[in-house]
């Protein structure tokens, strides 16, 4: 099976092989599986060289010929890699296989079974997976892309499913009674997004469980403060500052809003 990481520096491997793709070689291949496996010829190289030259079709056959030589010369199949298929009308597609094993598509996963293990209150699954899928995450994805066109969504989608993967994590971790160890993580990162509401009730939450009740009101009433004074609602805030003054936020399990 051919093994890809997108999500850091790309690495190509089949099986416990590396394949030693060159740079171009590595960026044909990230556009395919950005594009879901299947891209015509003459749009893999736009999304490769964005304006393709005269040169740039039969570049790219040669580097699609040159990888699938690779694969073989490791006791792979070819077509484990990626067929060329010719349509009629003289249109060429490149058709990846379906059997690759992409580190972002794991992450995806992952985060995916996070939060569906946390909406149904089973939280230490629901950490675990988190932290299974938080592992996978390298700080500037896809860097191999250049910053692309083709790359520019996708990367954003990926750091969408980061930041849910995070804020599962974060959830999971105080519902499990880990409290206390993500209160630094919650400053650094209500203090990074101010504009994150779910943050400030989550560090409250965290400090207030952690027997830190006056501190945990304080963070509530600051958020108040800062929201009514943009005009911005904020009546969850309150009812958890009410809850936490009163002693009636639970301490353990569940969040309680």
């Amino acid at each position: 099976m051919i093994k890809i990481d997108l999500l850091g520096p790309a690495q190509f491997q089949y099986g416990d092989r590396v394949l030693n793709f060159r740079p171009l070689e590595k960026l044909v291949h990230i556009a395919l599986r950005v594009a879901g496996g299947s891209r015509g010829m003459t749009e893999l190289a736009e999304d490769v060289w964005v304006v393709p030259t005269s040169g740039s079709p039969a570049t790219l056959r040669g580097c699609l010929s040159k990888t699938r030589a690779k694969v073989v010369a490791v006791g792979g199949a070819a077509d484990e890699l990626t067929r060329t298929i010719r349509l009629s009308g003289g249109r060429t597609i490149v058709i990846s296989s379906e059997e690759w094993d992409v580190d972002a598509d794991r992450f995806r996963e992952g985060a995916a079974a996070a939060h569906a293990a946390y909406v149904a209150a089973q939280f230490d699954e629901a950490k675990a997976s988190a932290d299974g899928a938080l592992k996978l995450w390298y700080c500037d994805p896809l860097p191999d892309a250049g910053g692309r066109p083709f790359a520019v969504q996708y990367i954003e989608e990926l750091k969408a499913v980061h930041w849910a993967a995070t804020l599962t994590q974060l959830k999971a971790s105080i519902c499990t009674g880990w409290h206390r160890e993500v209160v630094a993580d919650l400053r650094r990162l209500a203090a990074a997004r101010p504009g994150e509401g779910e943050l400030t009730m989550l560090l409250a939450t965290a400090l207030y469980r952690s027997d830190m009740a006056v501190e945990a009101a304080e963070v509530c009433q600051r958020a108040i403060a800062e929201r009514e004074g943009q005009g911005i609602e904020a009546r969850r805030l309150q009812d958890l500052q009410r809850a936490i003054l009163g002693e009636q936020a639970p301490h353990h399990g569940p969040l309680g809003w």
